[in-house]
């Protein structure tokens, strides 16, 4: 595995054999012609000759935490759009033509998992019989009732189906679990596990099991199944044949320009973004309306996915003056830069007025985004509250 950094520059030999595919899907940019290259995403890139990890911009330490975090982040807001549109790029890649991603098929897959008809795969191939005196899930079959009622006494015979074997629901719910490991995020694996518990009551019994994908497919192909569950079959068969392409690759990541959002939406619960607490002297200047990413009752700003380096080239005039002028002066202003650590950066002033420049540990954004703590939250009103 090779650690790269959003922003980081590297030269054509740290990415091998795979340069052609990351630089023909925009993953790297030329920065120095033949010399330098720079990373432009986060996440994860596998191709059949290497594997990238891209941590975010400004991260200087390649190790497990911040490995881990970055994957996190991808399977955390996978699903997160703006505009309509999905922010992260979950794609793979066969020699030529585009193929369907892991992702999909997980989507596809937990999907079916939750509607219980999917379980009842096929026809059993004989069928079996209950006679019981007391009610049995199943059909009556008013001519065993008969039979049996000569030889084994009172009751009824119920047709009934054996939920407890049944080898092509082992390789579905063989895959599902690897993909759960890979794509769930824990609501989903909570209710993978309450459907479980739902069937396992029903009679239903799961196994996980190791199988050869040739055989599996065999399996699926000569089993006799409902009608209904084709879709079923038709979507596991093709994802087990695409475990079988060599040669592939797959880009599971955000672009930088795409991170910046995912920075922002964050923030923005953390730090208990509220349009409603703009301060009713806010004023919009003639030329544009404003709208900061962030708004408290205690500060307004915006969040930067800026590189540490060369924040201070940056004008901020928009936040130095026009947020300034429109809230009449009223409120505190902030930029908040990711990092690896809290930290205030600088005051900027243009006669009265003051912007405060932060970086904030993306560590810690994310802990409080998971848990509703407010580590960063009590940084931000020791800057202000200065």
């Amino acid at each position: 595995m090779t650690i790269l950094f959003d922003s980081g520059e590297y030269s054509k030999a740290a990415f091998g054999a795979s340069f052609d595919f990351m630089f023909s899907h925009g993953l790297i940019e030329v920065k120095q012609f033949l010399q330098s290259y720079k990373v432009v995403f986060v996440g994860e890139v596998l191709t059949p000759h290497h594997h990238f990890i891209a941590l975010p911009k400004n991260f200087k330490s390649a190790n497990e935490e911040n490995v881990c975090l970055t994957i996190e982040l991808l399977k955390e807001f996978r699903g997160l759009r703006k505009k309509g549109k999905l922010l992260i790029q979950n794609k793979s890649f066969a020699t030529g033509k585009e193929i369907e991603s892991e992702f999909f098929y997980w989507r596809q897959l937990y999907g079916f998992f939750m509607d219980y008809l999917t379980f009842e795969f096929y026809h059993p191939k004989q069928r079996l019989f209950k006679h019981s005196t007391k009610p049995v899930s199943g059909t009556i079959s008013p001519l065993m009732t008969d039979i049996n009622s000569e030889r084994l006494g009172n009751g009824i015979t119920y047709r009934i189906k054996d939920y407890s074997a049944n080898p092509v629901r082992d390789i579905y719910y063989s895959v599902l679990k690897e993909l759960e490991w890979k794509f769930a995020s824990p609501i989903e694996s909570a209710k993978i596990s309450e459907m479980e518990n739902f069937l396992k009551a029903k009679g239903f019994k799961f196994k996980e099991v190791v199988f050869e994908v040739s055989q599996a497919l065999t399996k699926l192909q000569t089993t006799q199944f409902n009608p209904v569950h084709e879709v079923i079959m038709k979507t596991l068969a093709d994802y087990l044949e695409n475990t079988r392409i060599d040669a592939k690759n797959h880009i599971n990541v955000f672009y930088s320009k795409h991170f910046e959002f995912v920075f922002q939406f964050m923030l923005q619960k953390v730090l208990g973004h509220n349009p409603a607490s703009r301060t009713a002297l806010w004023q919009d200047p003639n030329y544009k309306t404003l709208h900061p990413d962030l708004i408290t009752s205690g500060f307004i700003g915006d969040a930067k996915y800026y590189n540490l380096e060369n924040y201070a080239q940056r004008p901020f005039e928009k936040e130095l003056y026009a947020y300034n002028v429109a809230n009449g002066n009223s409120q505190n202003n902030l930029v908040i830069i990711p990092a690896e650590e809290h930290r205030h950066l600088d005051t900027l002033t243009h006669g009265p007025f003051r912007l405060e420049i932060l970086s904030m540990d993306l560590k810690a954004i994310y802990k409080d985004f998971k848990n509703g703590s407010s580590e960063c939250l009590a940084f931000a009103r020791t800057i202000v509250d200065h």
